[in-house]
């Protein structure tokens, strides 16, 4: 393992986050690297029921998080399943992006979902970091194969096109979402100058992002770097 990687692991095993969404994001990224965290048992004892508070975007991400220590819930896929109303979860495409993410870490298949994302896709997504969640969500489903192939394809292209001259887009955690979604569409070649930007981006200290997003942006940037290594 890079050293550097391997300093930024333990930075975050370090940190104290204050929200479901930073401990899932910790956890996650561990996880992502086959490593334990002393933040998965406090996650687990925060589900509750409803699961986390009842957050369909916060239990989307702790469930995919828990997923990656081996942890499944199935009352929580039902749970999931349940909050879902005319194809979509809260009409809102980040929380349908999340929970199809999750459900799928689950193997769990949701058709209904994908389909709800491909019909209302329009201008009012195309931004990056959308475009790559809706990406990630289609192909953790298993529709690479599918009748959305042609359409994962050409939005990810899209998101080349949208790549700034650095290598990155827009910010680091936009940057690592779409890196990762283009990493699950088999684009590696394509990628290799961002995820040089990537490793330079990352602090002294081992973190990546300012001291206020630190934890989400490390965790996102190692979720994308044990993507590349596999």
């Amino acid at each position: 393992m890079d050293h550097r990687i391997a300093k930024a692991l333990d930075w975050i095993e370090m940190q104290q986050p204050d929200s479901i969404k930073g401990i899932a994001r910790v956890v996650w990224a561990r996880g992502a690297w086959k490593l334990s965290s002393r933040h998965t048992a406090y996650l687990i004892r925060l589900k509750g029921n409803p699961p986390w508070g009842g957050n369909v975007r916060e239990t989307a991400r702790a469930t995919s998080s828990l997923s990656q220590m081996g942890l499944v819930f199935p009352d929580v896929g039902q749970w999931l399943l349940l909050q879902k109303k005319e194809g979509a979860w809260n009409g809102n495409v980040y929380d349908t992006a999340y929970s199809l993410i999750a459900l799928a870490d689950m193997d769990i298949h949701d058709p209904d979902g994908c389909q709800w994302l491909l019909d209302n896709c329009g201008p009012d997504w195309e931004h990056p970091g959308t475009t790559a969640l809706v990406i990630l969500a289609l192909v953790k489903q298993g529709t690479m194969q599918s009748e959305y192939h042609g359409f994962i394809e050409e939005r990810a292209r899209w998101l080349l096109e949208k790549r700034e001259l650095d290598g990155g887009w827009k910010n680091i955690a936009t940057s690592n979402i779409v890196m990762q979604s283009l990493l699950m569409t088999s684009l590696r070649e394509e990628l290799k100058v961002s995820m040089d930007w990537l490793m330079k981006a990352q602090n002294s200290e081992g973190f990546w992002g300012n001291r206020k997003d630190s934890i989400v942006a490390t965790a996102l940037s190692l979720i994308t770097l044990a993507l590349w290594e596999s």
